[in-house]
């Protein structure tokens, strides 16, 4: 388990600010509402103007469609309760075929410990989904069994970003991935694999224009594409966890543990 020193933790600044925003749009009936997009982002004072104009537009040019309602919300971090974590080793593959990428994220599934029915369940799970959930579903790694009863929710992590974002980009550099996307994902999966309970996860992406998702364990995210076709707004996520794992522990961690992941250099 990574410990950080004192001095690196002094090194933050004594508050950040946690910026959470969220889109969504009205259903056909006016009733059912539609999750568009979720940002996260963990700042200093003098950046939180600077990044919620950023994340604002964002928004308002998101690919899955025009928002009617945007919800932002900004809290106060005390230094003493972040949590300084390592980031994940990352590697891409590249595949032909959905079914070849679908195949070989099952294979990296069970590499890393997730039984093959279960990792085959939560491939179908997302591939089944009628709409993309705000969070992700939490399946026992062995039975497969969806655990968790936060329904079309879903589980969802929050309060987190990089550490230094100049050395965080490097680090995706260096394994030939950039881009907005991949840079969240990897904040979210190391956060997600610093839980106890945790043994992997499965993800793709809702954005109709990007085809690419990923496996991860407590140690590697693993980007694979394409994992769905072009113009597909579906997309998902699963946690696969020990038997008998703490939920309210995991959940507690993933929504309300303030993090900065790291850069670990050897």
């Amino acid at each position: 388990m990574f410990v950080i020193s004192m001095s690196e933790h002094e090194s933050l600044p004594h508050y950040l600010f946690s910026i959470r925003m969220r889109a969504a749009a009205n259903g056909n009936n006016g009733n059912d509402r539609q999750h568009l997009s979720g940002c996260e982002r963990l700042v200093s004072d003098e950046q939180v103007v600077t990044v919620v104009q950023n994340l604002f537009q964002r928004i308002l040019t998101h690919t899955r469609g025009e928002a009617d309602t945007i919800n932002i919300q900004i809290d106060k971090i005390d230094r003493a309760t972040i949590r300084l974590i390592p980031a994940l080793k990352v590697e891409s593959l590249e595949f032909t075929t959905v079914d070849q990428a679908h195949s070989s994220a099952i294979a990296s599934l069970i590499e890393f410990g997730v039984s093959k029915i279960a990792a085959c369940k939560g491939v179908e799970l997302i591939k089944n989904l009628s709409a993309s959930m705000r969070g992700g579903m939490v399946l026992d790694a062995i039975t497969g069994e969806r655990i968790d009863n936060s329904g079309v929710r879903g589980v969802r992590l929050s309060h987190m970003d990089c550490e230094n974002e100049s050395a965080f980009l490097s680090f995706l550099a260096e394994s030939g991935l950039g881009g907005e996307k991949v840079r969240e994902a990897v904040i979210l999966a190391s956060k997600a694999a610093f839980t106890k309970d945790y043994m992997a996860e499965l993800c793709w992406s809702d954005d109709p224009h990007y085809v690419a998702g990923y496996v991860a364990s407590k140690e590697i995210y693993r980007r694979f594409s394409p994992m769905k076709l072009k113009e597909d707004h579906i997309g998902g996520r699963v946690f696969f966890v020990k038997p008998n794992a703490n939920l309210d522990d995991l959940i507690d961690f993933f929504e309300h543990q303030p993090v900065l992941v790291k850069v670990l250099r050897k």
